[in-house]
């Protein structure tokens, strides 16, 4: 198995941001910049409940929050929210999020990187997950799906890249970066026509 030096590892929390937007990830992990502004202030609030490592029974079913994981074959490490242990060979991620409940891939992908871990931390298969919205207090599952596996691992390997050789992608703006914290560090150039956003969440009913 590939041995890996510090500088190698990638946090499993730059996958949502490398997915969300190569620019903003490059921002906050190879220049260390990083600004709150009212979504990430409410996530942190929000996200308190599962900061502190705990293990306790729900309903019967053993759980830990704030769960390290790491990954050898990938080069991986990072902090699941919350494991579920319907029994030991099926764990179950759980990623607390912001916002009400819809359908991004950067953090399914993300928690995909959790599912990566526990298959080899514990020898096991990882099929399922869920995001829990903190906004709508709903979650909806999540298939570790190959195309989904493949993103993740694509994601991992391209950040591994541009940290190494600390680069910064340039990118154009679109209505992902009214809502990022770094906008007015960024500052993407604006077109003269209206974008339009291709990466629209999926809301779902109920």
């Amino acid at each position: 198995m590939k041995e890996w030096s510090e500088s190698e590892i990638v946090p499993i929390s730059a996958i949502s941001h490398h997915l969300y937007c190569t620019r903003q990830n490059a921002l906050i992990h190879t220049e260390q910049i990083f600004l709150d502004n009212d979504l990430t202030v409410s996530g942190n609030i929000g996200h308190e409940y599962v900061d502190e490592e705990r293990s306790y029974l729900d309903h019967g079913i053993p759980k830990e929050t704030s769960y390290r994981v790491f990954s050898e074959t990938y080069g991986i490490t990072g902090i699941a929210d919350i494991i579920e242990f319907p029994d030991i060979k099926s764990p179950f991620p759980i990623d607390y999020k912001n916002g009400k409940i819809s359908k991004w891939e950067n953090q399914e992908a993300q928690l995909c990187a959790i599912a990566l871990c526990l298959e080899e931390m514990l020898d096991t298969k990882v099929y399922y997950g869920a995001i829990y919205h903190i906004h709508s207090k709903k979650r909806h599952e999540v298939e570790f799906t190959n195309s989904l596996r493949n993103t993740t691992i694509k994601a991992i390997e391209e950040i591994r890249y541009n940290l190494m050789n600390k680069i910064v992608p340039d990118v154009g703006y679109s209505k992902l970066c009214d809502r990022c914290s770094l906008y007015s560090i960024c500052l993407p150039p604006k077109p003269k026509q209206n974008n339009i956003n291709i990466f629209k969440p999926v809301e779902f009913d109920g």
